[in-house]
């Protein structure tokens, strides 16, 4: 399996490079990727983040879902919780 927390890490920072955003994000566990960027800030990290997915693994691997917009249960409301959603898509 690739290396998940690299690959979502990577993904952020570039999508980030183009974002301004109130105050700057630091990255961590508890990280709230969901509050502090817009939507088409969150469409873009799911883009990116596949197609990291995709060089990694060699297969696409969808990770939009119900849930990535529900303002309760966004895995990106926490950075562990969307490593381990990203991780589980990959699983299958």
């Amino acid at each position: 399996m690739p290396d998940v927390s690299q690959i979502t890490a990577d993904a952020l920072a570039t999508v980030l490079e183009n974002v301004e955003t109130e105050t700057p994000i630091e990255l961590d566990a508890s990280t709230n990727i969901f509050d502090a960027v817009d939507s088409f800030t969150i469409v873009d990290l799911l883009l990116e983040t596949e197609g990291r997915i995709e060089a990694a693994t060699g297969r696409y691997v969808p990770l939009a879902d119900e849930t990535i917009f529900d303002a309760e249960k966004s895995p990106l409301k926490n950075w562990s919780s969307w490593t381990q959603y990203v991780e589980k898509c990959i699983a299958g």
